[in-house]
């Protein structure tokens, strides 16, 4: 699992695609520090694609700074987490299992997510107890 900077490619670090990359570094975001002190409603109106919103963006900010603060958290696990509102891993490591599935089938049932969060994607108890550790070592390796 690679090690995520501030510094690293935003594309990398969100898995997204080559034209989305693309289309972010025309309007001048091509690392994860750019993407975090970007505002998205002027990322988005200088994206000009429905698709990609200040909404989106703000999502995009969220999941990175997930990924940075929880480097042992898989990709997938910080863009659900950053979809259902837990984007803070000080929140998440006070947070219970049954909690986080339960912001996920709110999240899921008021399709807060834009389409692709669906019931396909929905996380297993283990799952969700393995990143509220991820959560709990990040909080305490900041602690020390």
């Amino acid at each position: 699992m690679p090690k995520w900077t501030p510094h690293s490619n935003v594309a990398d670090v969100l898995s997204l695609g080559p034209r989305t990359a693309g289309r972010l570094m025309q309007v001048g975001v091509r690392t994860v520090v750019e993407l975090l002190a970007a505002k998205p409603e002027a990322v988005a109106l200088r994206l000009d694609d429905e698709r990609l919103s200040a909404s989106t963006i703000e999502l995009w900010q969220a999941e990175s700074q997930l990924v940075l603060a929880m480097p042992t958290l898989p990709a997938y696990a910080a863009r659900i987490l950053a979809a259902i509102g837990f984007s803070n891993h000080e929140k998440i490591a006070r947070s219970t299992p049954t909690e986080l599935l339960g912001a996920f089938e709110n999240a899921n049932a008021r399709g807060s997510s834009g389409g692709w969060l669906e019931k396909d994607s929905r996380p297993t108890i283990t799952e969700l107890a393995s990143w509220i550790h991820c959560a709990q070592s990040s909080v305490t390796d900041l602690a020390a």
